[in-house]
């Protein structure tokens, strides 16, 4: 695991090389590097946990005040496809995260908030096990969280 956020602190601390990155990675052709897409990018990269549309709106339009709710949709989704951000459930909710990263997460059933989850397995290693081809993988873990079961002791 130390492999993964080694490589996560160095490319958020090296923004311009994971947006070339990204850039590079983005097979819609030709894909525009907007000032939208990069401020999403931005957010989500800046962020250590899973955030919802409607959070990385919010701090959008800190930054662009005229972007809209569905130009941040639209580009979240476009990362998604491109495989530079990851989408879990929160409820009936999606949140994003930031790659790369580990694609677990643990909701708490109180506060309703996530977490990510240091959980490392390669896809060569899940697809050994259960003998068919990964594409991409996610693990979602239910519980309380250190703050709520804090108030309740």
């Amino acid at each position: 695991m130390q492999r993964v956020d080694g490589l996560s602190t160095f490319l958020r601390s090296n923004r311009f090389i994971l947006q070339m990155i990204i850039i590079t990675n983005m097979s819609a052709s030709p894909t525009r590097w907007t000032k939208q897409l990069k401020t999403i990018v931005d957010i989500v990269y800046g962020s250590e946990s899973p955030l919802t549309a409607d959070e990385v709106y919010s701090k959008a339009r800190k930054r662009l005040p005229n972007i809209s709710l569905g130009t941040v949709y639209r580009n979240l989704n476009k990362l998604v496809d491109e495989g530079l951000l990851s989408e879990t459930k929160l409820g009936n909710v999606s949140a994003f995260i930031r790659h790369p990263f580990t694609n677990a997460t643990f909701e708490c059933e109180r506060c309703r908030r996530l977490f990510c989850v240091p959980y490392d397995i390669r896809n060569p290693d899940m697809e050994k096990a259960v003998g068919m081809r990964v594409n991409r993988w996610s693990l979602r873990i239910i519980g309380i969280c250190k703050e709520c079961d804090a108030k309740c002791t």
